[in-house]
């Protein structure tokens, strides 16, 4: 549940943040300038993603039905220009300063191993085994009906009713 909250809010604030970032870089440079590297950006990871070829990406979108997103590790040849030409691709300039970083081998080793760190840190907090379940194997186990068993009333017994009554 956690890591769809955060995806969750980061999808929510990311088109934010990335117009706010576009209106900073616009004031900076000037409108027309923003929107020419608005679109050179997204060529660049267009480019990217053809010289990458669709080996690499074939692989990456492969790794990712296998195992979902840790599959990704940025050590494997292609995978981090893959990551890097679908962030450049994407419009902002949040996600193609993200993208661009990735193509720098020592940044991507730094921030590989931060991403390692973080994960790790996680893994520690959450709890090892859950005590409420018991693994057993198949032949260790049987099922059980839901419904409650029906109460047997006892048989009465006529006689004993019968001494009753004559007992004073």
């Amino acid at each position: 549940m956690f890591l769809v909250k955060w995806a969750f809010i980061g999808l929510v604030l990311l088109p934010a943040a990335e117009i706010a970032a576009f209106m900073v870089v616009a004031v900076v440079i000037g409108w027309s300038w923003a929107i020419l590297l608005f679109l050179a950006t997204s060529v660049l990871g267009i480019m990217l993603l053809r010289r990458a070829g669709r080996a690499d990406l074939d692989r990456l979108r492969g790794a990712i039905r296998r195992d979902g997103i840790g599959a990704i590790h940025f050590e494997t040849p292609g995978v981090a220009t893959v990551t890097a030409g679908i962030l450049l691709v994407f419009p902002g300039f949040i996600t193609d300063v993200v993208g661009a970083l990735l193509l720098v081998p020592p940044l991507r080793r730094i921030a590989v191993a931060t991403i390692g760190r973080a994960f790790k840190k996680r893994q520690q907090r959450r709890p090892t085994s859950d005590r409420t379940v018991i693994d057993l194997a198949p032949d260790e186990w049987h099922q059980v009906s839901e419904r409650k068993p029906r109460q047997r009333r006892r048989p009465r017994d006529p006689n004993s009713e019968s001494r009753r009554a004559r007992t004073p």
